[in-house]
């Protein structure tokens, strides 16, 4: 309800505006010759336009201000529907008033709610899928797993910050044979979902979508307040520092990230596995925001979901949580003010140089978090585990309630056999023989 509420509120208006462009165009043509324009996003967002754009069609929405609510309706649903998979997910390891408040945490976050309801953008759809992909593989249904991926970037290119996640896990679980199969998998996947669609080469048709989009920016920083936002935003990538484009620096830099998180996390698999897939799942996310160049201020958005999921089992997490909820809502707020009065951020604007160096803190202490303050392999890498502390406690009263029974049943058979010895010792010298 909260949501539909906020609807109404202006978001950013040249979005809106194309997505409505987009809406009509398929719901009016189909989805055969929708790439005949222009279009930057994935497949799968084509196949939520023609969908919601055939309800507005249907309700004659279109040129009215009632839109606005069909426009931001596919991003709150797969919103809720995230939501929806963290309480289902926790429920099956904690107590549902844990499972349902942690979920809460999600469902209500107002950066989350700004980023779907106000300002109308998709990122939720991928974030549900890269959530639903991360808990499919951790109850080994590796084929569904990468099938749900697929779809994600689909849905948006920056799912791709888990893909060595996701083959990480797949290699380590079932071999190389098996990641080939899954690869194949995928495959068939992306190409399935693409056929209603006109092409002739269909690798061709996906990287002149992914390129348009991804090659369309090449710029530092697109107002995200990330490493990058020291320089300055809307700055062109093809900088130099000593030998090497700023390009260049930022992939080697989430490269190097993703290696020593996997490092991390092959340390200490075999303890807390799930907590630690999406730990690392979370790093990965973050690092994909405040690394590359090419970064928008939106982009932070799938961290809040698989961090989430560790705040029941990670105590110091959750100040971390409540630090990039600030971080993230104020990004976005103060770039939309200037979005939409089609405006600059200034070099060095000191709300930006606060917020980053928040951002940054924040990153440096989740990665001296994971190297120092941690041992993955042992059972004190966790702050706070709820699921593990109730089963110890459970075992524990089940041995003292076992021992206190061994204890009883001795007592009882000491004092038997006292009563025993009693029953057959004379009481008197003369009585021995009689």
């Amino acid at each position: 309800m909260i949501r539909i509420l906020l609807s109404p509120v202006q978001g950013y208006t040249l979005d809106l505006a194309t997505f409505a462009a987009w809406f009509q165009k398929v719901a009016e043509g189909g989805p055969y010759l929708f790439y005949e324009t222009w279009c930057d996003y994935p497949p799968f967002n084509v196949y939520i336009f023609w969908v919601f754009g055939s309800l507005a069609k249907h309700l004659s929405l279109f040129g009215t201000s009632s839109l606005v609510y069909v426009l931001k309706l596919p991003s709150n649903i797969f919103d809720v529907a995230t939501a929806v998979l963290i309480f289902v997910f926790l429920r099956g390891r904690l107590n549902f008033k844990t499972s349902i408040l942690t979920a809460s945490f999600y469902a209500f976050n107002p950066a989350i709610i700004f980023n779907t309801s106000i300002w109308g953008q998709f990122d939720a759809i991928y974030t549900f899928f890269l959530v639903l992909s991360l808990m499919l593989i951790i109850n080994s249904k590796l084929e569904l797993s990468v099938m749900v991926f697929a779809i994600g970037v689909l849905s948006k290119p920056q799912s791709v910050a888990l893909a060595p996640l996701i083959a990480f896990l797949i290699v380590l679980r079932k071999g190389w044979k098996s990641a080939m199969t899954s690869a194949l998998v995928s495959a068939a996947t992306i190409l399935i979902l693409i056929i209603p669609f006109k092409w002739s080469n269909p690798v061709g048709f996906l990287i002149n979508i992914y390129v348009k989009g991804y090659g369309g920016y090449p710029y530092t920083s697109l107002n995200a307040f990330n490493l990058w936002a020291f320089h300055g935003f809307w700055k062109p990538d093809n900088g130099t520092f000593m030998f090497l484009d700023f390009f260049t620096i930022g992939w080697i830099m989430f490269g190097a990230l993703t290696f020593y998180s996997l490092y991390r996390l092959y340390r200490g698999i075999d303890y807390s596995q799930e907590v630690k897939i999406f730990f690392t799942a979370f790093i990965l996310l973050f690092g994909f925001f405040m690394l590359p160049t090419r970064i928008h201020e939106r982009y932070l958005f799938p961290v809040f979901s698989v961090l989430t999921l560790i705040l029941p089992f990670i105590k110091n997490m959750r100040v971390i949580y409540g630090v990039l909820t600030f971080t993230y809502f104020s990004n976005q707020v103060y770039v939309l003010a200037f979005l939409n009065s089609s405006k600059y951020i200034p070099d060095w604007d000191p709300t930006v140089m606060i917020i980053t160096m928040i951002n940054l803190a924040t990153f440096l202490y989740v990665l001296f978090y994971m190297t120092h303050a941690t041992s993955w392999g042992r059972a004190t890498w966790l702050t706070c585990e709820p699921a593990v502390a109730e089963a110890r406690a459970t075992l524990k009263q089940e041995i003292l309630n076992c021992y206190g029974g061994m204890s009883s049943t001795m007592h009882h058979d000491r004092a038997g056999k006292r009563n025993l010895r009693s029953s057959h010792r004379p009481r008197h010298k003369g009585d021995r023989h009689s």
